[in-house]
């Protein structure tokens, strides 16, 4: 398995994994979040294809799509996104229903939905009548 992320944290934790590859994007990293961005984290994905994007966001919304605070970390996640055959994205019910400043992508593009029971059902609703499949754990 290879893993492709531009975060720091989660590097260091699969680094010590013999059966997995860790790809970092490289860039410049925001200590508020310990992801890599800029244009060495970017420019990686002119290399790679991902099989699944596996996206944190600060908010998630059918009619804003997926957003996150910060454009650097938009930037290299939008392009995860479209690069990758399935986007899933992974948010709590506190940022379902939510927009934040930065856009990544639009609802269009999200596949999977992976949220918790504290998101109401006109929230789930919404997001599976506009084609995402929503995962509540």
């Amino acid at each position: 398995m290879t893993i492709v992320t531009n975060a720091l944290n989660i590097g260091t934790e699969l680094a010590v994994r013999p059966h997995v590859k860790i790809v970092l994007t490289g860039g410049v990293p925001r200590p508020q979040s310990y992801e890599l961005t800029g244009p060495l984290a970017t420019g990686i994905f002119d290399h790679v294809t991902l099989d699944v994007a596996v996206l944190g966001v600060n908010g998630v919304a059918v009619e804003h799509g997926a957003t996150c605070h910060n454009e650097g970390e938009a930037d290299v996640d939008r392009l995860m996104a479209e690069r990758a055959d399935q986007v899933v994205v992974v948010a709590d019910g506190s940022k379902v229903g939510r927009r934040a400043f930065a856009r990544i992508c639009d609802t269009s593009r999200i596949d999977v939905l992976v949220t918790d029971g504290a998101v109401g059902d006109a929230d789930v609703a919404a997001f599976t009548e506009a084609g995402v499949r929503v995962v509540q754990v």
